[in-house]
């Protein structure tokens, strides 16, 4: 079966999360049945293969002899969350209303379902977690299309939707159409367009005031129900409940569950439960990833308000060298490299250079203003933590008309 060895590689990372249904039995192969847990039962035995003797013995759900119509409808509730094909679900239907039909015929009953009362169509709807219209659908299907049809559904080379539009046609109908069919298949808007002729045709065919009704009454009444089912949901919108019972990882072992609960204290969510190491890993990554990529836009947002163009001129101190200052008072020098600081350089900023010789101050000064800046971001030949800056007397500056140094305080 597809998957049995990625499931048994789960459950040798994290355990068997969900228990086997089984039920007593006895027979040449052993004393118990599954009803549900086929999967990992293989699972499980290709552990073993591989040797790995833990999984000799798990734990299972007992389930009490049933009469068999109720265990059919257990199986199917068991596995209502496979990924279904057509055929299944056509299958399963027939089943579960041939089963359900038997129990409420005969007074029996089944956990979390009433069967004296409503329809159950409505119940089949709830057991195979889809609509009563789509369950209306399915039963036309099983009911009404020819089994030439209904073999070219089952093998996938025609659709659901125009194999349901066929089915609603007399069966001699259905035949000429199978000839078009065969001619070169059919589309759903071809299947729909010959149905509607056909309605029309039938409609001029009729006698005013005259009303054609199936031989069988109980059939009228159902196919008028199907009708009204139809219409209803053609014409509404209402918000439909999800139940929580669907998603619970002990759906299979509650007693009281429902198409309709929107709160439980024992819910369980099967898809967290049933994660795998790597799963729960992969979205820890992702979550830190997401916040990471947060942080650094915040970072990088705000160092872009920080470095923002401004005509204010940020005035500060710096020591250099006698020499230094000297050479650049003569213009020899323009350019100097200087230790980057939290405050960063900027363009029209104003560095008062103090001179030093020997540690001490000689009290000569010299006010300049930076004409252009750059560091290892703007220059990749430029190391972190370091900027080249350009520099010129103030006053020159302002001749430039780089600054304005009445704008000063």
């Amino acid at each position: 079966m597809p998957g049995i060895e990625q499931l048994a590689q789960e459950i040798l990372a994290v355990g068997l999360m969900e228990n086997m249904t089984v039920a007593y039995a006895p027979c040449e192969r052993g004393e118990y049945k599954i009803i549900a847990g086929e999967r990992r039962w293989r699972a499980l035995n290709l552990l073993l293969e591989k040797g790995y003797e833990d999984f000799e013995t798990v734990t299972c759900q007992i389930k009490s002899a049933a009469e068999e119509n109720e265990e059919m409808v257990q199986l199917i509730i068991a596995n209502a969350y496979r990924d279904k094909t057509i055929v299944d679900m056509l299958e399963e239907e027939k089943r579960l209303k041939e089963s359900l039909q038997y129990m409420k015929d005969n007074g029996l009953t089944l956990q979390g379902y009433k069967l004296d009362s409503g329809r159950l169509r409505d119940v089949i709807a709830s057991i195979m977690n889809t609509t009563g219209t789509k369950i209306a659908q399915i039963e036309s299907i099983n009911k009404h299309l020819i089994p030439e049809f209904s073999a070219e559904l089952k093998e996938g080379r025609l659709t659901f939707s125009a194999a349901y539009e066929i089915s609603g046609m007399a069966e001699d109908k259905q035949m000429e159409l199978l000839e078009k069919y065969k001619e070169g298949g059919l589309s759903l808007k071809e299947v729909k367009q010959a149905k509607k002729e056909i309605e029309e045709a039938a409609e001029k065919a009729e006698i005013p005031g005259q009303m054609n009704l199936p031989e069988d009454p109980e059939e009228w009444e159902q196919e008028e129900a199907e009708e009204e089912q139809e219409e209803e949901w053609q014409q509404a919108h209402p918000e439909s409940i999800t139940s929580l019972c669907y998603s619970c990882q002990r759906y299979s072992e509650c007693n009281v569950k429902t198409g309709t609960c929107q709160d439980c204290d024992r819910y369980v969510d099967k898809a967290e439960a049933e994660k795998t190491p790597e799963q729960r890993y992969d979205e820890e990554q992702a979550a830190i990833d997401r916040k990471t990529a947060k942080k650094l836009t915040e970072m990088e947002q705000e160092e872009k308000m920080q470095n923002l163009p401004s005509d204010e001129k940020k005035a500060r101190m710096m020591r250099v060298s006698a020499e230094l200052l000297k050479d650049i008072k003569e213009g020899k020098i323009r350019h100097m490299i200087v230790k980057e600081d939290q405050a960063g350089y900027k363009e029209k900023d104003i560095l008062t250079l103090l001179a030093f010789r020997d540690g001490r101050s000689t009290g000569e000064q010299m006010r300049v203003c930076i004409t252009c800046a750059d560091d290892a971001q703007t220059s990749s030949a430029i190391i972190e933590g370091y900027a080249v800056i350009g520099i010129m007397d103030v006053y020159d500056a302002e001749a430039l008309g780089l600054i304005d140094l009445e704008d000063e305080d």
